[in-house]
């Protein structure tokens, strides 16, 4: 029966570099929200308030990626959520929706420093390789580093810990 993997981590912790990887290895298809917001909402973006406009967004984008990975499922495949999830809430809600379905959910935990994201940040900004959607400024990861809500003893101890 096919699995959801959530992808679990800050800015730069190495979600989509992992998930081409483990596409291929699960036959798993990916569902990344950097994609999805770029080519929906970046020409759009304002200049101020831009975090709530931008949350508005991700939720919508959030919604429509759960409809369609039932889709994916139907079909055997297994489904990557590349979303970050940031906050408990988020993670609780999109286990729970699945639960209520009866389709397992993998998380893997990406348990990175702040010093070697940073790093891989500026890196992903500079040579625009495969996993480049859009350009990360020190002010905006610093900012999603007061977002990221890590794992709970409770969450831990059922995750896929990823150290690199």
């Amino acid at each position: 029966m096919a699995k959801v993997h959530l992808l679990i981590g800050n800015t730069g912790a190495g979600k989509s570099t992992y998930a081409t990887g483990f596409s291929e290895a699960e036959n798993a298809y990916i569902l990344a929200n950097d994609e999805w917001f770029k080519t929906l909402y970046m020409k759009d973006m304002p200049t101020e308030s831009v975090y709530e406009w931008s949350l508005e967004r991700t939720e919508r984008i959030e919604e429509q990626m759960l409809k369609e990975s039932l889709k994916l499922l139907k079909f055997n495949l297994n489904v990557i959520l590349d979303i970050g999830f940031f906050k408990k809430s988020q993670r609780d809600r999109v286990k729970n929706f699945y639960s209520k379905k009866g389709i397992e959910v993998v998380a893997h935990y990406f348990d990175v420093s702040s010093e070697v994201r940073w790093s891989r940040v500026q890196k992903r900004n500079l040579e625009k390789a495969a996993t480049f959607e859009f350009e990360v400024s020190k002010e905006i990861f610093d900012f999603c580093e007061t977002l990221f809500e890590p794992l709970e003893v409770s969450e831990l101890t059922t995750a896929i810990i990823i150290k690199n």
